[in-house]
């Protein structure tokens, strides 16, 4: 009886070392999450700060860097385009655009250049076939055609004065 008894106590010290280690495993745990917060919260607040601006010496950003726009978007209509599409079939494409440009700059230069951008344009538009702009991804390609022709008429060189070009309507119309 007296072995019964010190088996009961042994249990019982067994049982309560296992709520110690418990007790452990949970403190841990808590550690463990309010690090791994910690550092979260670190990376997310330091996240849009460039590299080594905690630092003394910070490098100076590239000129040609994009600077962020305050404000709406600038948008220029340009006027509405039919062009002969290319191919025997005597397909017509009615499209108008907007350019999204970057500054009232570009929006001025833009203007200075309309006649040497729409004669580029009607010459790029007229290339096409009514099966090359029948898909959507025919009309992805053109628009990034539309925005490069738009650029170099302008004669930007680096920079981009045309963010990107978006339809308003396109139709094509097979006779």
């Amino acid at each position: 009886m007296a072995d019964d008894k010190k088996a009961e106590k042994a249990e019982k010290k067994a049982g309560g070392g296992g709520s110690k280690l418990m007790l452990i495993v949970i403190l841990l745990l808590v550690l463990v999450l309010a690090a791994v917060g910690g550092l979260a919260a670190y990376m997310f607040t330091n996240m849009n700060k460039p590299a080594g601006a905690a630092g003394a010496h910070t490098e100076q950003p590239k000129e040609h860097a994009k600077k962020k726009k305050e404000g709406p978007p600038i948008f220029e209509k340009l006027e509405t385009f039919v062009v002969n599409l290319s191919g025997t079939d005597g397909s017509l494409l009615q499209i108008d655009m907007q350019a999204e440009l970057a500054d009232e700059e570009a929006k001025k230069k833009f203007t200075d250049y309309a006649p040497k951008i729409r004669s580029a344009l009607i010459l790029l538009l007229s290339s096409k076939s009514a099966v090359d702009l029948a898909t959507p991804d025919g009309k992805v390609k053109l628009k990034a055609q539309v925005k490069q022709i738009i650029n170099e008429s302008m004669d930007a060189g680096e920079e981009q004065p045309v963010e990107s070009v978006l339809f308003t309507s396109f139709i094509i119309q097979k006779q």
